[in-house]
This record gives structure tokens, C-alpha cells and sequence, in this order.
């Protein structure tokens, strides 16, 4: 539904940011139901019709050929006489035909004509502000409802479009937390998402849940591969500015394709994701809410928008960490520097302000890897929802450092390597003892009146701190002479290995779709590393042989199930196994170090490249 026939009460809106020499202030303009879904006269042509030359009906609220595209029709506040601008030239609209073909009507740059005029559509204004050095900018970013074609015209059944939304909110968004599980439907039902978002996310949830359709001339396999083309993704984010839904959009395809289309351009999707967040200002989302406290406040609508932007943030942050972690890349975000806080449950509440209870402290990312821990007495005092939110951060942080240790030792600097672990390990164990009771717990804590659904969520982040741990103790291993202190560090290794198969043995696959999908970089390190115990020479106890064989099958089977939905776990069975082929064994220590010397990252190139030609490069 078009949110031009919405009646909306009277409420402040943002306008604008005023910036000159003396004085920074917001511009507040009143907003009237009248003026927000003004109906232009019955005689002009709609903007749309224009660009694609198509005759127009001059139907309200919304013209047949708009209404069949998926289009809000727009309307320029200064009439313009159809032609060229005057002084154009043919030559010069010529030379630029290929590239404005490539650009959908929305994005279409203006004439030197149209540049002081304002474009009316039904809108949700939101501020986001990105600093410069000396100056704060920023853009009125809107929810636009004008979106390409390549979403629009799908024949969905309204029964299958409900079905397909309750499929998302239950088993996909927790994978994908870039909308508020409390305003999520009642957002949709005012019909304040895009057209074009909410057909995204349908399709990707159809996609990812088997769903069939009753028209047999939706192909959903083509209709993603043209979502995810790099045409359509830069025509969605161009111009000067992207409004949330475009982020969100951009967001659900970056996440899909690094998953289900693994390789570098899923990798550089997420990096220009990144940056993208950068330019915009969500590394900062705080210095901006702070700004406009002290220069005439932000109105509830903005506040909530802020809170949803927040929410985009710390995905963007998830991508970042397992798209650089699994890739052996340097991240992107520097976590130092991360100026937006984390979610609080009174941030997510849809009570009228004057009803909510006084907002909580902020709680940032602390500068020092030591101080991690102590974000987490304050982090669970929230509700169980937003507390798993937040430790998932945490725990992924944890993770990025071990990563970051690990880039350090594979540049060659592992003369000094040895106490930046020692340290590491010590800021791992307070983050482990900082934890509720049980929360390590592998086992579903029923007496807590943990459901399902948590005990997943919680286990997700159980494995990040088991993945840190096990990344620094490869690098003891990588960096430690032939000897007792050796065995320590490989033994420590196996433990958490066989730790991760323990909480595989607790999976239920009915709860696979509902969490992050990049677990699968941490069983398959685990497989790898309980083959080369299984093989190694230092081990003869059949119990414990046993043992092994039991977690390499535990593991690759909660591989297998993911698998089943995501190419990417596909991908790495097929490279376990061809390992398991290659490499039979027996090794001694000269053989494991000369593994842990190669491995960069689960994902680098040259570490798959040697699991697939292990026993050339090994000598063996």
C-alpha cells in the first residue's frame, strides 16, 4: 500500500541541518497530514511517466503504469516542458546514453534546471550525520517506495506473502538482525518498508526455506541472481545518499551471497558495505544523537530511526568480522574507534516515550582488549533477547582479536608473539568467568526457561569464544620448539576441539536458518584439527581414537546440515573430505608445524590450496 494514502498525525520533522560560521542548529519544520500526502492536480503527469516515456493515466494516488511497477509516483514541485533542458546538446546526451540506461529512474541526476526543485513523496525523513575534520554533514536520508523493476511485478499471493513474513520473523531474522523484532510487523502493516525491501527479504526467505510458490513463472533462482548482479546493487546505494531500506536491502544480499555465492566478490560487496556505513556515519551514530540533545533534540520518530540505523550498524560489524576473520584479511572497522554504542532494551521499546522507564547507561566497545569483560555485567541485566544480541558482539570482538593475532604472526612477527598471547589468553579467561552462571553450558538451560531458539543463540557465541581460544592455541603451537610446553599447547588444542563437537552433539537443525550461518568457518577448523590428533603419532589410546572418530563425525554432520541450505558449508565438506583423502597420516611434529605454518585463515586461498595438494607440499 502506498504510503501517500496513509493519514498520519501531525509531528515535527527534521529538516534540515543548518551549518555556518557561528552556529550549528537543527531546522524544525511543522508536517501536516495535508502537506505530507499532497495529491498533485489531476493534470499533471507523473515524474515516472516522464523518464519512461509511458503514457499516463493521471490516476490518484498512484497512475496504472506506476502501480504496475511497484512505483510511487513522484511529482517535481516546478513543471517542466517536455524536450531537452535548454543548451544541451545531442552529442553530449549521446555520449552518456549507455551509462543513464544503467541507472533506474529514481537515481536519475537532475538538470542544472531541476536542481533547486524538491521531489514530494510520502516519506519517512531520517538524519544520519558523518563528520569531517573541521565540518558535520549531513543528508536526509528517505524511506523511498520509488525502487527498481527488478523486485517489482512478482505475483505473490497475499496467503504466501503472510506466511513467507512469519517464516522471516521466526527463522531468518535472527540471522539477519537488521530490523527490531518488536516494531518489525507493525512497521510493515503501516506499510513503513519499500516495496522493494519487503520483496527482497520474501524472496531470500522463499529461497532459503524451500518455499514453492503457486505461479510456476516465478523462476526464484534468476530473480536473486539479477538482485545480486553488481549493476543492480550499485543503481540501489547511488547518489548522495541511501536511505535506510536501501541499507537494509544491501545488507540481506551481502549476507546471502558471501554465504550462498562464497569468493571475492561476495568479499568486496561487504567491504564496500563497510565503507559505505563509514561515509555515512554509522561508526558514530552516538556523537550524533549527543549533537542533537544539546541543539533542540530529535523528535520519537528520528530517536526510532536511530535505533533501527543501530541495528544496521552492528551487522554491518558482524559481516566485517567473519568476511575478514575467514578470509585472513585485514578488518575494516577498527574497534577502538567504533563511536556507537551497543543496543539497550529500552532503545527497542514501542511505548510512547512518556511511558518508558529512564534509558539505561550507553555501552561502548572499550578501547583496550582488557576491559571487554566488564561490559558484561551490565550487558545481561537486559532482557534475554537484547543481552544475546550484545554477547554475540562481545564474543565476536573476542574473536577479531584472536584474528588480528593471528594476521600479526602469519607477517612474521613471531619472535613477539608469545606475549601478546599470554595476554590475549588472560583477557579471554575474565571474558569466560564474567559470564552468567551455566552460560557455557552446551545443554538447552530448561530450568532457566531457556527456549530453544536462545539456547542456539547463546551456543553461537559459546563457539566464537571456543574459536578464539583455539586460534591462540594454534599460535602457541606455530610458535613453540619440540617439547613438553609443545604437547601442552597441541593437548589444549584437541580440548577445544573436542569442546566444539560437544555443543554439535546439542544442535537441532530446525534452528539452523535462525543463526549466523559463519559457525561453519569454526567446525570446519575443529574437523581439520581432529583429523590431524586422529593421525597424529603422539596419540595410541584406542578409547581416545574412538573418541575422535565419534567428534569428526558429530562435526561433519552439523556441517552437512547447514549444507543443506548454504553453498558455503557445501564448499567446505568437499575440501574436509578431499583433506581426509590426502592426508592419512601418520604425523609427527615436523609435519604438524608445517601445516600450522600454512594456515592463514579457513578461507585464505593458499590454505585451500594446500589442503588440496597437502602430501606434495608436506614431503610425505
Amino acid at each position: 500500500m502506498p504510503r501517500s494514502n496513509m493519514q498520519e498525525p501531525p509531528s515535527p520533522t527534521v529538516a534540515a541541518l543548518d551549518v555556518d560560521a557561528e552556529r550549528v542548529h537543527w531546522s524544525v519544520e511543522p508536517q501536516h497530514p495535508g502537506e505530507r500526502g499532497r495529491v498533485p492536480p489531476g493534470s499533471r503527469v507523473c515524474d515516472n511517466c516522464i523518464w519512461k516515456k509511458v503514457k499516463c493515466d493521471l490516476k490518484r494516488p498512484t497512475c496504472s503504469p506506476c502501480l504496475q511497477r511497484g512505483y510511487t509516483c513522484t511529482y517535481s514541485s516546478t513543471r517542466r516542458r517536455p524536450g531537452p533542458a535548454r543548451g544541451s546538446r545531442r552529442g553530449a546526451r549521446r555520449a552518456h546514453t549507455s551509462h543513464a540506461r544503467q541507472r533506474r529512474p529514481s537515481d536519475r541526476r537532475p538538470s542544472n534546471e531541476e536542481e533547486s526543485s524538491t521531489v514530494e513523496t510520502a516519506s519517512l525523513p531520517i538524519i544520519i550525520a558523518s563528520y569531517g575534520s573541521d565540518t558535520l554533514a549531513s543528508s536526509e536520508l528517505s524511506q523511498e517506495n520509488t525502487r527498481t523493476g527488478h523486485s517489482t511485478g512478482i505475483d505473490i499471493l497475499p496467503e504466501e506473502e503472510e506466511y513467507l513474513i512469519e517464516e522471516f520473523l521466526n527463522m531468518v531474522l535472527d540471522s539477519v538482525p537488521i530490523f527490531s523484532k518488536a516494531r518489525f510487523l507493525p512497521s510493515l502493516k503501516d506499510a513503513l518498508y519499500s516495496r522493494d525491501l519487503v520483496l527482497t527479504l520474501l524472496i531470500i526467505t522463499a529461497k532459503l526455506t524451500g518455499f514453492k510458490f503457486a505461479s510456476n513463472s516465478l523462476d526464484l533462482d534468476s530473480r536473486i541472481d539479477l538482485m545480486l548482479s553488481s549493476g543492480s546493487v550499485q543503481e540501489d546505494i547511488c547518489g548522495d545518499s541511501i536511505s535506510l531500506d536501501q541499507f537494509r536491502k544491501a545488507c540481506l544480499l551481502a549476507f546471502y551471497e558471501f554465504h550462498q555465492f562464497p569468493g571475492q566478490q561476495a568479499w568486496m560487496r561487504i567491504g564496500k558495505l563497510t565503507r559505505l556505513a563509514f561515509w555515512i556515519g554509522l561508526d558514530r551514530l552516538d556523537r550524533l544523537e549527543h549533537f542533537c540533545a544539546h541543539n533542540g533534540g530529535l523528535s520519537a520518530t528520528c530517536r526510532h530511526d536511530i535505533e533501527e540505523w543501530r541495528l544496521v550498524w552492528w551487522f554491518v560489524y558482524r559481516l566485517d568480522t567473519y568476511a575478514n576473520l575467514s578470509s585472513g584479511t585485514p578488518y575494516l572497522i577498527d574497534d577502538k574507534l567504533v563511536q556507537t554504542a551497543l543496543v539497550r532494551e529500552e532503545q527497542l521499546d514501542c511505548r510512547p516515550e512518556s511511558q518508558q522507564e529512564p534509558q539505561k547507561p550507553k555501552l561502548f566497545l572499550p578501547p583496550h582488549p582488557d576491559s571487554l569483560w566488564k561490559l558484561v555485567p551490565a550487558v545481561t541485566s537486559d532482557s534475554h533477547q537484547t543481552s544475546l544480541f550484545n554477547l554475540h558482539i562481545i564474543t565476536a570482538t573476542a574473536t577479531r582479536q584472536a584474528g588480528r593475532a593471528l594476521q600479526m604472526h602469519m607477517l612474521g612477527s613471531s619472535g613477539g608473539i608469545m606475549e601478546p598471547l599470554s595476554d590475549l589468553e588472560r583477557h579471554l579467561s575474565a571474558l569466560r568467568l564474567a559470564l552468567p552462571r551455566n552460560y557455557l553450558n552446551p545443554m538447552r538451560n530448561a530450568f532457566a526457561n531457556e527456549t530453544r531458539p536462545s539456547h542456539h543463540a547463546r551456543l553461537i557465541t559459546v563457539l566464537h569464544l571456543l574459536m578464539a581460544r583455539l586460534l591462540v592455541s594454534l599460535l602457541s603451537c606455530a610458535s613453540l620448539a619440540e617439547g613438553d610446553e609443545w604437547m601442552l599447547s597441541w593437548q589444549q588444542v584437541l580440548e577445544i576441539c573436542q569442546d566444539i563437537a560437544s555443543i554439535s552433539e546439542q544442535w537441532n537443525s530446525a534452528f539452523s536458518l535462525g543463526v549466523d550461518p559463519a559457525v561453519v568457518f569454526i567446525i570446519f577448523t575443529a574437523l581439520i584439527f581432529v583429523h590431524l590428533h586422529k593421525t597424529f603419532t603422539g596419540i595410541t589410546d584406542t578409547v581416545l581414537h574412538s573418541n575422535l572418530e565419534h567428534c569428526q563425525i558429530v562435526l561433519l554432520c552439523l556441517l552437512e546440515q547447514f549444507a543443506s541450505t548454504w553453498t558455503l558449508p557445501r564448499l567446505l565438506v568437499l575440501s574436509f573430505k578431499g583433506f581426509c583423502e590426502l592426508m592419512v597420516g601418520p604425523f609427527t611434529y615436523a609435519h604438524i608445524q608445517g601445516i600450522l605454518a600454512r594456515f592463514e585463515a579457513p578461507l585464505h586461498p593458499r590454505w585451500l590450496q594446500f589442503l588440496s595438494t597437502a602430501p606434495a607440499d608436506l614431503g610425505t
